[in-house]
Formats: structure tokens, C-alpha cells, sequence
């Protein structure tokens, strides 16, 4: 079963939101842009983890004077203002608002698993060959919650509580 947005303010399942009246939706809770960032590093993955190494990333500014970004068509890590704390018993989504991909823009997210708590990010592609210019809180991403049949043990691994979507070894250079 989806959960719906009023289900999602009132588990208090995502945190801080920066306007609730803007940001629940129907099927789920928008997303907005905290900051963006680009990759400075290869990154290794493997099985079991005992090789991983996180790509390294910086962030890049926003104009101070508008609060925008302008960003070339190519692959950004964006980073959302809110945080999570999915129940064990939920798993949750993370899609493109449609004004993006109408702009030639797509967002790519993992499944965020049940237990996970903490930041919130994804990978964002810009195909539009004139670019996009972001306003900093922009509404990216509409991010959903599913119930599943049964509790489960829930996510234990490196990127609980982050405070970034680049996890624990992936700091920003």
C-alpha cells in the first residue's frame, strides 16, 4: 500500500521540510535542493564492501546574488534539505517531478530501504543541451512510501544517519 502524503507529514517520516502546504502532495512528499555537487574522484565498488571507496565530490556555489546554479548538461550529485526515517516495515522511492524531465532533466535515486534514517540525495542528469538553472530550495524530486507485508530487521549499513548523500567516506573535498 502507498502512503499518502497526509500519512507521510503525520508519521513525521520525512524531516525538515521547508514549507508542508507546498511540499506534501498526494502520493507523496516533494523534495527540495540544499546542494549540488560534482565528482572529483573515481569511486570503487565491489561485493562485500571491503574494497568500496566513495567517489570524492565538490560542492559547487550558488550565485550569491540570485541564489541559482546554472549547470551544463552532465551528471550532478544533488543533495535534498530533508531527511528521512523510514519505518521498518516501509521501503520508499525517489522520482523526477515532471517539470524536471520536461526540462531534459532526470533524477535517479536508490531504493530507500526500510530502517534507513538520515540525509537524502540522488543523482541528477542534465540532457538539455542549453542547460538548467536551479534555484536554491527548488522542488526536484516527489519521494514516495510503500508499506510492505511484514517488519523487517531494517538498513544497518554506511550511510545510516549521514548528514550527506555522499555517506561517511565520501566527504566533500
Amino acid at each position: 500500500m502507498i502512503l499518502s502524503g497526509a500519512e507521510i507529514v503525520t508519521r513525521r517520516l520525512v524531516g525538515h521540510l521547508r514549507q508542508v502546504t507546498q511540499q506534501q502532495q498526494p502520493c507523496g512528499v516533494d523534495l527540495t535542493l540544499r546542494q549540488v555537487s560534482k565528482w572529483t574522484s573515481a569511486a570503487t565498488i565491489d561485493f562485500d564492501n571491503t574494497m568500496r571507496q566513495a567517489a570524492k565530490t565538490s560542492i559547487l556555489p550558488f550565485d550569491n546574488t540570485s541564489n541559482t546554479i546554472t549547470l551544463q548538461p552532465g551528471a550532478y550529485l544533488v543533495d535534498f534539505n530533508e531527511t528521512v526515517q523510514v519505518p521498518r516495515n516501509c521501503m520508499a522511492s525517489v522520482f523526477p517531478r515532471s517539470s524536471l524531465w520536461r526540462s531534459g532533466v532526470g533524477i535517479a535515486a536508490g531504493v530507500v530501504d526500510a530502517g534507513y534514517e538520515g540525509a537524502m540525495g540522488a543523482l541528477m542528469e542534465v540532457k538539455n543541451p542549453n542547460g538548467l538553472v536551479l534555484y536554491k530550495n527548488a522542488k526536484l524530486a516527489q519521494i514516495v512510501f510503500e508499506e510492505m507485508g511484514e517488519m523487517v530487521e531494517g538498513y544497518n549499513g554506511i550511510y545510516q544517519s549521514s548528514m550527506s548523500s555522499v555517506g561517511q567516506d565520501g566527504k566533500e573535498a
